[in-house]
């Protein structure tokens, strides 16, 4: 199937802010480890290519082992290749020097961390990054949460280079560039859910207007960067404290002068001060004297703690604030909105699960109990669309009860939307297929699957607005 350009641009905008964050990670750690020898850039260079190969592998029809065997043997041919222009321009390429620089670092890592591992683990990274984008849906939740995730990474960047007091190149307009992906991204992603204003008329001119918009945000954001300066700030907060300073003064003056309108007391003779007892000599006894080590690790601890709740309200604000301006955005065009419950917390649980489970190869010998593993990601995504299904028709007052099969729940839905009966249908066979037949959708499959539930969404809106209309008139 033939890649629409809008959902192109969706994903080249979500490279661009994964880039970002990867770009001020890197810096100081090339810094550290390989004394700035090595080109973050270049490294970066790689992701789009990752992304396009994996995108590719994902349209044959091969077993999942080995898509996944072709996919990191190709990691590792980029991998090779990075180090090779990287480290060793200079050899020629039969030369083994360059090849056998990666297991002698790897046996080395104990005494020193060479940049042979970076490259390698940056490389791992960002390949991975990329099947996790080339598997995934661009669509209006998955823009959002990799704006969250990605602003949390840069203020946790951000912080722990500052009390590490490690430079960053330009750390200000690389957010300014996170911030013009991300608000290009979520623009285009919510003008494909059918809801904005870049889906009706004149969507030429008010896509216009929306890029004129990001760039006049993004030349605002440079000037600043330009204008407000060090001194431009010392002088700024001189300024403050002279104000401050004068404002308590004249407090000051004018509470004497009221102190004054009163008439002073006559001053009287106070009876004698009784005499002191005897003191003994004082003494410190010290019981218990905290060691060094125990006052850091608590030092460190409450940071993280700290960090950790500025980074939970960021979430949380940032969350409310796309869920406030989807409800209004909605109710401009008279029709209904989906929240996005947990859609943060599930990708941030998926990603730190397949890191400790994939990354890691974590294993426990023992378990007691069963517990379930992680998903595939084709899975995934058709519970995704039936919850979403099953929410909406909850909502609408025709909730799914424990009796009922999937099958049977089906013609509750068709009674409820007649009109997208044979979209509802579809999305129910694969759910059956995907829950209780453990066989896994290809990707036509699940393209197809997310155009049914886009015509449902439609003939949906197409509903509410018909009803308000309707509504309009009778009133």
């Amino acid at each position: 199937m033939k890649l629409d350009w809008r959902q192109g641009i969706l994903y080249l905008t979500t490279i661009g802010m994964e880039s970002c964050w990867l770009y001020a990670l890197m810096t100081p750690l090339n810094r550290q480890v390989a004394d700035g020898c090595l080109s973050v850039v270049g490294i970066l260079a790689l992701y789009p290519v990752a992304f396009f190969f994996n995108r590719l592998l994902g349209r044959l029809r091969w077993p999942r082992a080995c898509i996944l065997s072709v996919s990191w043997l190709g990691w590792a041919v980029g991998m090779l290749l990075m180090v090779k222009v990287q480290l060793f321009a200079d050899l020629p390429l039969w030369d083994s020097t360059w090849l056998l620089s990666i297991p002698q670092s790897i046996a080395q890592v104990i005494y020193t961390f060479r940049p042979e591992l970076l490259i390698l683990l940056s490389t791992g990274i960002i390949w991975w990054l990329s099947r996790r984008l080339a598997s995934r849906v661009a669509n209006f939740p998955a823009m959002v949460s990799e704006f969250q995730f990605g602003l949390i990474m840069l203020v946790l960047i951000f912080f722990v280079a500052s009390q590490l007091q490690a430079s960053l190149n330009n750390p200000v307009p690389v957010a300014l560039i996170f911030f013009l992906f991300a608000l290009l991204g979520i623009s285009i992603a919510h003008a494909l859910e059918g809801t904005s204003w870049l889906s009706g008329l004149h969507q030429g001119h008010w896509s216009g207007l929306l890029l004129a918009s990001i760039s006049v945000i993004l030349l605002l954001g440079l000037l600043i960067t330009w204008v407000v300066t060090p001194d431009l700030l010392h002088l700024l907060w001189t300024a403050i404290k002279w104000a401050w300073g004068f404002i308590w003064v004249l407090i000051l003056k004018v509470m004497a002068f009221l102190a004054s309108l009163f008439p002073l007391a006559e001053p009287g003779e106070l009876p004698p001060m009784p005499s002191m007892p005897p003191v003994e000599p004082h003494e410190e006894v010290r019981l218990w004297t905290m060691p060094e080590w125990l006052r850091s690790g608590l030092r460190l601890s409450w940071t993280i703690l700290v960090v950790g709740f500025i980074l939970f309200a960021l979430w949380r604000i940032s969350s409310d604030i796309f869920r406030w301006l989807r409800r209004k955005l909605a109710s401009m065009a008279g029709a209904e909105f989906e929240p996005m419950p947990g859609a943060f917390k599930a990708d941030f649980l998926s990603l730190l699960k397949r890191i400790l489970f994939r990354l890691l190869g974590l294993k426990v010998p023992f378990r007691f109990g069963h517990k379930q593993g992680i998903l595939p990601p084709e899975v995934a995504s058709v519970r995704q669309v039936y919850r979403q299904l099953l929410r909406w028709a909850a909502g609408s007052g025709y909730p799914r009860h424990a009796w009922q099969t999937p099958h049977e729940y089906g013609y509750t839905l068709a009674e409820l939307l007649p009109e997208a009966s044979e979209d509802l249908n579809f999305v129910t066979r694969q759910y059956v297929r995907a829950r209780y037949g453990g066989l896994l959708l290809a990707r036509d499959e699940l393209n197809e699957l997310s155009q049914a539930w886009h015509r449902v969404r439609q003939t949906r809106l197409k509903r509410a607005a018909t009803k308000l209309a309707h509504d309009k008139e009778v009133s």
